[in-house]
């Protein structure tokens, strides 16, 4: 077989997924996990960013910040599976899951999962992102900075804006809109 004709092998090899897993799968996991609140969900999506990884080992070859590339392709994976877990229908199976006596006792914690996934739905795509890097992954202003070719001061402001937006959406703060009409 003349190797012209040999089919162009695509991927990358076992050896370098092994060390791209092995540094970057508990960001991606944690990631996921902090946007779709299940472990499960979490478990399935940092599967998928890691198989697009391994297709398409060329086009990443020129990728600059691969921490940043499969950060935000665990938050369009965790969002787009978020969203659809909204849309679906309930089951049989859900309705007896929602009436297990188990389930009844963490109903507290997924109300409150599901009101901070609506806020930070509601902020800007860019203050979310920044958030979960800053209290989900502990990443600094400064590594933040480098993740997403931002400055240290810039990431510093954002965080800044969206922790106090957050505490707004959560009802934890006075919205702007009431104090300006307050000093009136």
């Amino acid at each position: 077989m003349n190797r012209a004709a040999a089919p162009k092998q695509s991927g990358m090899n076992q050896q370098k997924f092994e060390e791209l897993f092995s540094k970057y799968r508990s960001m991606v996991y944690r990631t996921a996990k902090s946007i779709t609140g299940r472990r499960q969900d979490a478990l399935d999506i940092q599967q998928t960013v890691f198989l697009r990884l391994i297709e398409q080992a060329e086009t990443l070859e020129s990728t600059a910040n691969l921490a940043g590339y499969l950060y935000q392709t665990a938050v369009n994976e965790a969002r787009q599976r978020f969203r659809s877990e909204n849309r679906r229908n309930h089951t049989d199976d859900d309705v007896e899951f929602l009436l297990d006596p188990a389930s009844a006792r963490h109903a507290g914690q997924n109300d409150r999962l599901e009101r901070l996934l609506e806020a930070l739905a509601q902020l800007e795509p860019e203050h979310a992102e920044m958030l979960i890097l800053w209290s989900v992954h502990g990443y600094s202003d400064a590594q933040i900075g480098e993740m997403l070719g931002k400055t240290r001061g810039a990431v510093a402001v954002t965080l800044h804006r969206a922790k106090a937006r957050l505490k707004e959406l959560l009802g934890g703060g006075e919205s702007t809109r009431e104090k300006n009409n307050e000093t009136r």
